[in-house]
Parts: C-alpha cells; structure tokens; sequence
C-alpha cells in the first residue's frame, strides 16, 4: 500500500528496488554458471594440453615407424647378401651374420617402442574421449543455467520496471530541493538507503537516537508538510 508521504513512498519504492537488484546479482543460477564456466574453462586446458600430447605421440609414432622401415630394409638387404652366394669368405659371412643380427634386434626394439607409442596413443584417446564427454555435459548443464537465469532475471528486471514507474509518478510530487537531499542521503552507504524517518516522542527512528527536546519541540510545531534533518544522523525527518 502506498504511503500518503511522497518521501516514504519513495524511500519504500527504492528500498524495494536494492532489494530486488541484490537478489538479481546473488540469484543461485548466476553462482551455478559461473562455476559450470570455470568448470568448462578448465576442461578445455585439459583438452588442449591431451591434443598436444596427441601430436607429440603422433610425431613419436611416425620417427619410430621409420625406425623399423629403415632397419627391417637393411636387415633384408645383408640377408639377401648373406644367401646370395656371392660372399665366400669365412669372415665376411660371419661378419655379414653379425650385422644381420644387429639389426634384426634392431628392428624388435623399435617395434616395441612403436608397440609403446600405440597403447600410450589409444590412452590419450580415451582421456581426450573422457574430456568431450564431460565438456559436453558441462554445456548442456551451462545452456539450461543461461536459460534459468534469463528467466529469472526477466521477472525481477519487470518488477524494477514497474517500481521505476511507480517512483517516476512519486518523484514529480516533491520540492526540487527536498529531491536533490533525499537523493545526496541515498548516497551514503552509512545510511544503508534508509534516509527518511520520523521523531517518535523525542528519539529518530531512523537512528535510534535521542533528539535534544527543544529540536523535537519546535519540529512538532511546524507545518505538517516540513521537512528537516536529524540532529543526529542526517536522515530527512517528516512528521
């Protein structure tokens, strides 16, 4: 219900106004996102550092595979030597012998290795699966948390929109003067938005405080429509 004071209707109308702006700023889908953000932002450092792995591996697998062409063709090529009947010399098929065996152990080394690189690939390829799973579910959750929170903040930014009219139709009842006060008090944080109050019997209720009795006498003698500040605290005294 509206206050028949123009300056308590309007004190009412703002305070309503703070409140709702706060639990616009404090609504739990704001905190919720934000979380499910951050949580998304760290995801995707993950995923990015995996994908880097997933090119270092893929750098690792190639070399390797060259590794094992190259020592699998040499291996071939002395074989081929060895039993071509060309080389009848004692030591030099034993030397050839030699060599063959290098690189034959040669080629079974590298082929671990690449055995290696696979199975650390097919793990990064299920880390990075694990990853665009969890980064899927995080965006679906983030979409529906945008939609909550565009909601909620629609129906709060209506009721802003109607206490500003409410407080438009207020605001042209009241002296220019008594306006620009009352907005310099809002200002004050030591206030805390609360800058109109009243003198119950010789103590601001705005306050708390008691009033000397000869202020609180000649304010009781004034008109109904005076406004003064407290002695105390500042605040906009009506009767």
């Amino acid at each position: 219900m509206a206050d028949p004071q123009p300056l308590l209707e309007l004190q009412r109308l703002d305070s309503e106004a703070d409140a709702l702006r706060a639990r616009r700023d404090a609504l739990p889908e704001r905190a919720l996102l934000g979380e499910r953000e951050a949580e998304m932002a760290a995801l995707e450092s993950q995923r990015n550092g995996a994908k880097e792995r997933e090119l270092a591996l893929g750098r690792d697998e190639r070399h390797v595979e060259t590794q094992v062409t190259d020592a699998r063709a040499k291996a071939q090529e002395i074989e081929a030597t060895l039993y071509s009947g060309k080389v009848k010399v004692v030591n030099e098929l034993k030397a050839l012998q030699v060599e063959l065996r290098s690189f034959q152990q040669r080629q079974r080394e590298y082929e671990e290795a690449e055995l290696a690189v696979m199975g650390q690939q097919e793990e990064l390829a299920t880390e990075i699966a694990a990853l665009d799973a969890r980064g899927a579910a995080l965006a679906s959750e983030a979409g529906s948390l945008h939609a909550a929170l565009a909601a909620a903040e629609a129906e709060i930014d209506a009721e802003l929109t109607r206490l500003a009219a409410a407080r438009a139709a207020v605001v042209v009842e009241l002296p220019a003067a008594v306006l620009a006060s009352y907005e310099k008090l809002r200002a004050m944080p030591r206030l805390k938005g609360r800058v109109v109050a009243r003198i119950e019997g010789e103590t601001c209720n705005g306050c708390h405080g008691a009033v000397p009795i000869a202020f609180a006498s000649r304010f009781a003698q004034q008109a109904a429509d005076t406004t003064t500040e407290c002695p105390r605290c500042g605040r906009l005294i009506l009767h």
